[in-house]
């Protein structure tokens, strides 16, 4: 008699355990949670915004002190704008022209110019043109100068990347920001994914762009929902011998919050 029961015992196992291998559980993640640094340091002078706070893509988080970059702005704007010499070559540069043209004519038909004084004429005009295509040179420089004189500004500037919420300002006003250290993070809760964790055998049976079903935690209840493969790993972890698969789905309504878990039972 006992050798059923065991039998039975052993079936009825097996069962649950080719049953429980077919439920996985995952984590549900945003499309998009940015971490934002400056790449420069220095002092915050100003904080837009608070966490919680809903934003646009290029909308100011914060900013540094910038009065600085700001006049050296200025300084290089003017100096580009500043065109009275080489406008000034320009006009003199025709004028010698002309005077080139006429005085080569007259020793050419007539010979009332000496050769000597068109050849001086010549020198100045070519000595005249030199220095004008210096300083056309020398304003490209100097627009270059200016445009990163303003990026440089821009630098001052922390601004978000993407539509979303903000959900940490680590700073103060006033305090010194280091370039690269995260001063702000920023998530787009409109899009998710749940990050599964599947047995290889089952992890096989997907492919990108397929369309699956899946319960996620929504308040007290598991809401089914529906999501699009966008990967399948192509490695199982060394480890446990599970295959990483991402499954998209909508979240415009933000009723579900990232964190919560999921499931999928692929029986």
């Amino acid at each position: 008699m006992k050798r059923p029961i065991l039998l039975i015992f052993l079936i009825l196992l097996a069962l649950n355990q080719a049953f429980a291998s077919a439920f996985f559980e995952g984590i549900v993640k945003p499309v998009h949670e940015v971490k934002l640094a400056l790449p420069i340091d220095g002092i915050i002078s100003q904080i837009f915004v608070k966490e919680g706070a809903s934003v646009k893509k290029g909308e100011k988080l914060l900013k540094l002190d910038d009065i600085l970059q700001g006049l050296e702005v200025n300084r290089r704007r003017e100096i580009y704008f500043d065109k009275a010499e080489l406008e000034s070559s320009k006009k003199n540069l025709e004028i010698l022209k002309s005077l080139l043209d006429s005085s080569q004519e007259l020793y050419e038909k007539t010979a009332s110019v000496s050769r000597d004084e068109v050849q001086n004429l010549l020198m100045q005009y070519h000595t005249l043109n030199g220095r004008v295509n210096v300083s056309e040179a020398r304003k490209k420089q100097e627009l270059i100068e200016y445009e990163i004189s303003k990026e440089v500004l821009a630098r001052y500037v922390l601004t978000s990347p993407i539509d979303g919420i903000v959900t940490v300002i680590k700073a103060e006003e006033g305090e010194w920001a280091k370039t690269g250290e995260m001063l702000a993070t920023v998530v787009d809760t409109s899009v998710c994914y749940v990050e599964f964790n599947i047995d290889e055998k089952y992890a096989r049976t997907f492919k990108k762009g397929d369309v699956v079903s899946f319960s996620v935690r929504e308040g007290d209840v598991m809401s089914a929902k529906k999501g699009k493969v966008i990967f399948v790993s192509p490695v199982a972890d060394k480890a446990s011998a599970l295959v990483e698969v991402k499954v998209e789905f909508e979240n415009k309504s933000g009723t579900i919050i990232p964190g919560v878990l999921a499931n999928i039972n692929l029986d």
